[in-house]
């Protein structure tokens, strides 16, 4: 039974979004650039990946506080062609950055069908699929594709962590269905998703992470000193993360590997992300109603046929989060205890008004 005091708290994302812009805009960050970050993250707790959620924002803000972080954002644009653009984030918010090359690429892929913005020296993007949905939203297929600062992963046969998890995310927009997202990273499981684990004093799954003589294990707080992180489908995963590295780091002309990189610590370091946002319009090819029609029948053929034994029903990528979405739109967000506490004091620590 979960103690009282460590019971999620129920609140309206209105009121975690006046919070959270609050202590952003304290810390020198302009309104506009708040709200879209406090965007990314409260998007993230209402679909229900908590682990890329306000949890992550309150080590932005530290970062923003100490520097590591640009609190007001300056993006040098070192070259632009007809249908692509290369971007030097100078360490600026990688929300705010990521956002605006979003709506870069989906400008360009208006005017030519395909839109590509390439960043370097930026900071964490964190939920890749805020990203494509934008481009979702406005009728286009979206993909975001980033190296990750730390090293998480071994190469088949090695020892040493030398690769991120680097994540790639889809979006393409899918009539009544919604959207088709697929958001993932290519271990089999997200650094955060370990961290949880250890907060709730709960095991991991086998598959997850080594320890640090290569054998697997259970332990969160083992995994979290080694990090040394398994892919999810051995070497077709690995070097499925070196491809994304490619659209990132090598594409970008960024530091190969994020560098030196060690996360989001030191909250005053460099995290020297990577990342390349795409967009393609689907009415350079057909009519997007015609192009929503075949995803709808797309997802109708993969539910329509029979369920294997105790299987409850056939779900799409995304319908899962979308459905959070609605539900949690009209109930409000259960946040973490522990993010919660943190968020009140990061308030206290400038005289800001508690959440309630």
């Amino acid at each position: 039974m979960i103690d009282a005091s460590d019971a999620p708290v129920l609140l309206p994302a209105e009121t975690l979004k006046r919070h959270c812009v609050g202590l952003l805009t304290h810390a020198g960050v302009s309104e506009p650039d708040a709200e879209q970050t406090v965007a990314v993250f409260l998007q993230a707790e209402l679909m229900g990946e908590e682990s890329h959620g306000l949890r992550l924002l309150c080590q932005v803000i530290e970062r923003v506080r100490a520097g590591g972080d640009r609190a007001r954002t300056e993006i040098t644009v070192l070259s632009e062609r007809a249908s692509v653009a290369h971007w030097d984030a100078n360490r600026s918010l990688g929300q705010v950055t990521a956002a605006r090359a979003m709506e870069r690429a989906i400008a360009m892929a208006r005017e030519t069908g395909v839109g590509l913005v390439a960043v370097r020296n930026g900071n964490s993007l964190t939920s890749a699929k805020f990203y494509p949905l934008m481009a979702a939203d406005a009728g286009m297929v979206g993909v975001a594709f980033t190296n990750t600062s730390r090293k998480l992963m071994a190469p088949p046969g090695g020892t040493v962590p030398v690769l991120g998890n680097n994540p790639v995310a889809y979006a393409a927009p899918a009539g009544r269905y919604g959207a088709f997202v697929l958001d993932m990273a290519c271990t089999a499981a997200a650094v955060e998703r370990i961290v949880k684990a250890k907060e709730r004093g709960e095991e991991i799954p086998s598959g997850w992470a080594l320890d640090a003589d290569g054998r697997e294990t259970r332990d969160p707080a083992v995994a979290l000193e080694t990090l040394s992180l398994q892919p999810f489908g051995g070497y077709k995963a690995f070097h499925l993360a070196a491809v994304h590295e490619i659209f990132s780091s090598v594409l970008a002309a960024g530091q190969l590997f994020a560098g030196n990189s060690t996360g989001f610590r030191p909250y005053d370091g460099a995290m020297n992300t990577s990342f390349s946002l795409l967009a393609v319009d689907v009415s350079a090819f057909q009519p997007r109603a015609e192009f929503e029609a075949t995803m709808e029948r797309m997802i109708d053929t993969m539910k329509a046929g029979p369920l294997a034994p105790e299987a409850t029903g056939v779900s799409f990528a995304g319908e899962r989060s979308q459905r959070e979405l609605a539900k949690r739109s009209m109930e409000g967000i259960p946040l973490a205890r522990w993010t919660y506490d943190r968020l009140n004091e990061l308030a206290a620590e400038v005289g800001r008004e508690a959440l309630a």
